[in-house]
């Protein structure tokens, strides 16, 4: 059996980490103070972006995501750039009438450096989710004749566990001892939330037929040991990281789909130490690199066997499969897949990943998954957040000879699958 009919095939990229040439972001000046490597130029996709959609064509894509950078539409408070907003206009027309369906992710990690300094504490305050529906107003009018797929948030537990309990995002607040009490009792999340709500009512306002969803990332969830306390600590992170913004935001019915990102597994384990935030030690492969092989052990964390990416992610194909059929029961919803893939700097492994990983989500749409689609991160080789190193990309992006795009060593497996609707 194949895929669906209809079924949506593309990739996915993010403004702050393909387009390049923007001095307006909060992460230029983070950027320096934490002595990453700069973004800089990125992938030049925001003079390129028609290359980028030669790129599409040559796979055979029919959709396309890609986000509205909140810096460079509104560099300022007070001043909108209606030349940005045109392009991008512009950018979601061209694709449309290339045939391959335009999905734009409002917020997709970067921000304004303004934001922060009119509201230091970020999101903890009221101001920057009004900041924020004043953006997407203008972004959903200029580009709801081309447009009727929208993702408010990309990722929005990462990004707040990035920028307000581990210290690695800007604003850079270090609450990882109370995350429980800053993201609910807080504000954090019901800020977010009311954006959302706020886009999806915009939307629907505005674009007949439209739909509205949130990308969330969710890992394969395994207990370190069999046992209740293990299964207990696994519960209480799914519901944290996972179905707690989904579960509000699907009771307000404000989610037309849900987007899924999905890379890989963790294990769980109930955390003896008490500062751990919700008494759990998830032993993501970031956690393994702060307190390493020894720490793990010691903190009763397990990390998995398999082989592993660049990131050092391990590879869970079936993972993909279980999400996507427990996420389409739990919510009745559309699920589209907006981000699975590899950082593969030796270009070797992506096809073998493309096909174990299409293989488990087209056996859960047989075992009932409602799966829309499925969209590789990345198209290209981007920035990611810190370092170029990692390699994504569909396509390699040479920086250093015109930012020539050449396909991966999987772009012509996946352009095979998008054709045949199947797995080879």
């Amino acid at each position: 059996m194949g895929f669906p009919d209809g079924f949506l095939w593309g990739a996915s990229t993010s403004s702050y980490q393909v387009e390049g040439g923007n001095d307006n972001s909060a992460f230029v000046d983070w950027e320096r103070r934490r002595r990453w490597q700069p973004c800089g130029t990125a992938a030049d996709s925001w003079n390129r972006w028609r290359e980028d959609l030669a790129c599409l064509k040559e796979l055979g894509a029919n959709t396309y995501r890609f986000s509205v950078e909140w810096s460079r539409v509104q560099p300022t408070p007070m001043e909108f750039d209606e030349s940005a907003l045109e392009r991008y206009a512009e950018m979601a027309r061209a694709f449309k009438e290339a045939g391959i369906r335009p999905i734009i992710c409002l917020h997709h990690f970067s921000e304004p450096a303004w934001l922060f300094e009119r509201w230091p504490r970020g999101w903890m305050e009221s101001g920057p989710a009004d900041a924020f529906i004043q953006f997407a107003d203008r972004v959903i009018r200029a580009c709801r004749n081309d447009v009727s797929d929208w993702i408010s948030f990309n990722e929005p537990m990462v990004w707040l566990l990035n920028a307000y309990a581990l210290g690695h995002f800007p604003p850079g607040f270090h609450k990882i001892v109370t995350l429980e009490r800053t993201f609910v009792q807080g504000g954090l999340i019901e800020h977010v939330l009311r954006a959302h709500r706020e886009v999806h009512r915009m939307v629907h306002a505005d674009i007949k037929g439209a739909r509205v969803g949130i990308a969330q990332n969710v890992v394969d969830l395994e207990p370190a040991r069999q046992g209740a306390a293990d299964l207990e600590a696994l519960g209480r992170w799914d519901h944290f990281m996972h179905r707690h913004m989904l579960d509000l935001a699907n009771s307000a019915q404000t989610l037309d789909f849900i987007g899924l990102n999905y890379y890989t597994r963790i294990y769980v384990a109930k955390a003896w130490i008490p500062f751990f935030p919700l008494g759990v030690v998830p032993a993501y492969a970031e956690l393994k690199q702060i307190v390493g092989e020894l720490g793990m052990k010691l903190l009763g964390g397990r990390v998995g066997n398999r082989v592993r990416t660049d990131m050092d992610w391990e590879i869970v194909p079936e993972g993909l499969g279980r999400v996507a059929l427990s996420l389409s029961k739990r919510y009745q919803l559309p699920i589209l897949v907006t981000e699975n893939g590899l950082a593969d700097t030796s270009g070797n492994g992506r096809e073998a990943f493309l096909k174990s990983h299409l293989s488990s989500l087209q056996s859960a749409i047989d075992d009932g998954a409602h799966v829309t689609g499925y969209l590789h991160w990345s198209l290209l080789d981007n920035f990611e957040w810190g370092s170029y190193r990692p390699r994504f990309g569909l396509y390699r992006v040479d920086r250093t000879n015109g930012f020539k795009r050449t396909k991966s060593s999987g772009a012509d497996y996946f352009k095979k699958v998008i054709k045949n609707g199947a797995v080879p």
